[in-house]
């Protein structure tokens, strides 16, 4: 499925999208250098995520997929029931710490949707979309 187009409020439309990293990249590009550092943190931590744990489910949500110039952070959630939180933080930060500070991570088990169901609602309760990695 295609990256759809964000909406007037700079959204994703409601839904789950499969994307690839290079689809990702390519429809959020390095416009500014805030874009560029955000694009090669994500990029990073995707291929040492996927060393890692190649079964990882790893949605990418927050600012960075909406149309704001300059997002602070991209945000990511995994799904597994192999690490904690605090585990793939201090991976992260042991294995591209100059990266580490440019993510929000969250963990969620494969068998709960609450940070999955939170992160696809705005900050006013409206649904709102989010990239799956694939």
């Amino acid at each position: 499925m295609a990256i759809p187009l964000r909406r007037p409020d700079g959204t994703l439309p409601p839904g789950i999208y499969q994307a690839s990293i290079a689809d990702i990249l390519g429809t959020y590009p390095p416009v500014n250098e805030q874009r560029q550092i955000l694009n090669d943190s994500l990029q990073r931590a995707v291929e040492t995520l996927r060393a890692l744990d190649p079964t990882f489910v790893i949605y990418v949500d927050g600012s960075y997929v909406t149309s704001k110039a300059e997002p602070n952070d991209v945000d990511l959630l995994i799904k597994t029931d192999r690490y904690l939180e605090t585990e793939l933080q201090q991976y992260l930060d042991q294995v591209c710490p100059v990266e580490a500070v440019s993510l929000d991570v969250n963990v969620e088990p494969t068998t709960s949707d609450y940070l999955l169901d939170f992160l696809t609602t705005d900050d006013y309760g409206r649904a709102k979309g989010i990239l799956q990695i694939v």
